[in-house]
Formats: structure tokens, C-alpha cells, sequence
């Protein structure tokens, strides 16, 4: 029996533990965009529970299902609704005799849904809240980053936007900018947001999207549709107006060393300078490079 060389015995063996860090890598690499079953999966229980609790008028089941220091950005709000008591209060208000919302039930649909790491997930889809009749009282989109606790997915950002809009002329209300001294990945998500008014301003529709990962989640009211990808998200922007954008950090969280969720708001200006729209963002940041990158953009304008 030939005798295979010292030398070539350790080259497959070195071959072979470059190929196992490599299989190790890619899978949560290509994790990072892509759905999975197991994310599916987890997103439409999610959905399933937080249906039964909204169809039955359970504020306080609503409110359980997020993360103690959750965040609701919301069409029809001018102002993030942060923390648990806080978001108890929303559903309470929400489902309280005499609200247009009271008795109603929702239907929710999933358009995607993947992991980021081992315990934080994202899904985006659409919702539609009628009354006992069938008839609509709310529809439009949502985007949301979820983690996972003890199995179970809990929301850390909704970030739902109705279709619709500010039919009775409210302004937008002033909100503090968030900031925090020496935190370099809230540093890039400010540069994120800053070049993507800019490019928007500039009507740059190739660097805007390149403001996306490339398999990035493009979810906003002002657009038909969810839209996936870089070719789906360039096809989204509509750069045919003259109004220029201008957007703020209201909060930000580190979800892990590479994802990260920021909130704020956004302003949509005329050429004299008026304001023509305004609403809310609530994104998931890729944090890991040099620059931020926007894996999912959830956005709408206000709503009342």
C-alpha cells in the first residue's frame, strides 16, 4: 500500500478546516439575506398570536409579546411609543369602547422573513384592521425587528404604516434629535440617514440604493408594494419631485455587533420650503462595515 506524503496528509487537512470555517461562515452569511423556514415559521405564530390578542380586544397580550424596552413607530403617530407601559397604554386606547378601532379584527399577511444572527429576526408584510361587517377600517404595511427569547419571538420595533393621508393639515411636531457621545455605530446610522437625504435630495437613485444591502427589504407607504432586493428598491424611488427630504435620529438600538434599529422622522419640503408631508422610519441597520447599510427600510407618512 502506497504511503500518502506527511506534507500532503496536512495540506487536505488544512483544506479541509479552511472548507469547514468556510461552510461555518457562509450559511450565516447568506442567513443574513435570505428567509429561512425557521424565520418563516416564527414570524407566522407571531402573527397568529398577536392576531388572537388583537381580535379579542387584549391589550395586555398585545403589550406582552414585545420586548420590555420595545418601540411602536406608527402611521397614525406623530411620536414613537417607547417601553411597556407605554405600550400598553397604546392598545389599551386602541381597543377601548368608543374608539373606531374597538371590536375590530385584522388580517395579517407575511412577505418576508429572515434571520440577522442567531437570535434576531426581521419580517415585513401587510395588515388590514375591519369591522364586523368585513369592512375596512386600516390597512397599509409593516416591518418589523423581532428577538428571540426563550424560543419565542419578541418584538423589539414595530414599525407599521397606514396607506392614507393627513387629510385634516396637522404640522409635524418638533422632536429632540437622539444622541450619545462616543457610540460610533449610532455615528454611522447618523451618516446612513444624512447620505440618504442627500442622494434622495439630488434625485441619485443609484446611490440611494446602494444605501441598501444588496438583498435589502424596502417597505414604505408611499410605494405600492414590499420590495426586495437592489433592481426591486431602484425601481421604487421616485425621484420625479422637486421636494427635498429631510430626516432625524429619535432613537437607536444595538440589537447585536452587526444589526442595529433606529427610529426617527422625516420631512418632505417644497421649493419655497413648506412642508408637504411628514411621518415616521423605523429601519434595521447592517453596522458592520465602515458605513451603515439599510437592510430594511420601514417608513410612511402621517396619517390621522
Amino acid at each position: 500500500m502506497k504511503k500518502t506524503p506527511l506534507v500532503a496528509l496536512l495540506v487536505v487537512a488544512l483544506l479541509g478546516f479552511a472548507l469547514i470555517l468556510f461552510s461555518c461562515k457562509n450559511p450565516k452569511e447568506k442567513q443574513n439575506d435570505t428567509s429561512t423556514a425557521k424565520a418563516v415559521l416564527l414570524m407566522k405564530t407571531f402573527s397568529a398570536d398577536f392576531k388572537t390578542a388583537w381580535d379579542s380586544g387584549n391589550a395586555k397580550a398585545l403589550a406582552d409579546i414585545f420586548t420590555t424596552d420595545g418601540i411602536r413607530v406608527l402611521g397614525n403617530s406623530q411620536e414613537p411609543i417607547v417601553g411597556d407601559s407605554a405600550i400598553l397604554d397604546s392598545f389599551t386606547t386602541t381597543h377601548a369602547v368608543g374608539s373606531p378601532l374597538h371590536g375590530s379584527h385584522i388580517i395579517i399577511t407575511l412577505t418576508d422573513a429572515r434571520f440577522l444572527s442567531d437570535d434576531v429576526v426581521i419580517g415585513s408584510g401587510t395588515f388590514d384592521i375591519l369591522n364586523n361587517a368585513d369592512e375596512s377600517l386600516d390597512k397599509g404595511k409593516w416591518g418589523n425587528a423581532y428577538k428571540l427569547i426563550k424560543g419565542k419571538a419578541r418584538m423589539v420595533m414595530e414599525s407599521a404604516h397606514n396607506t392614507g393621508e393627513n387629510t385634516n393639515n396637522i404640522e409635524a411636531v418638533s422632536l429632540p434629535e437622539f444622541t450619545k457621545d462616543g457610540d460610533t455605530s449610532l455615528d454611522k446610522i447618523y451618516a446612513s440617514v444624512a447620505r440618504y437625504s442627500r442622494f434622495y435630495n439630488e434625485k441619485d437613485s443609484e446611490s440611494l440604493t446602494s444605501e441598501f444591502i444588496e438583498n435589502g427589504v424596502r417597505s414604505v407607504s408611499s410605494s405600492d408594494g414590499i420590495h426586495i432586493g437592489s433592481e426591486q428598491i431602484k425601481e421604487s424611488l421616485m425621484m420625479d419631485s422637486d421636494n427635498s427630504l429631510q430626516a432625524t435620529v429619535l432613537g437607536y438600538k444595538k440589537l447585536s455587533e452587526s444589526v442595529a434599529v433606529a427610529h426617527g422622522q422625516w420631512i418632505e419640503k417644497d421649493t419655497e420650503g413648506n412642508n408637504v408631508a411628514f411621518g415616521q422610519w423605523g429601519n434595521v441597520f447592517d453596522i458592520s462595515g465602515e458605513q451603515a447599510q439599510l437592510i430594511m427600510e420601514s417608513a410612511g407618512q402621517f396619517v390621522n
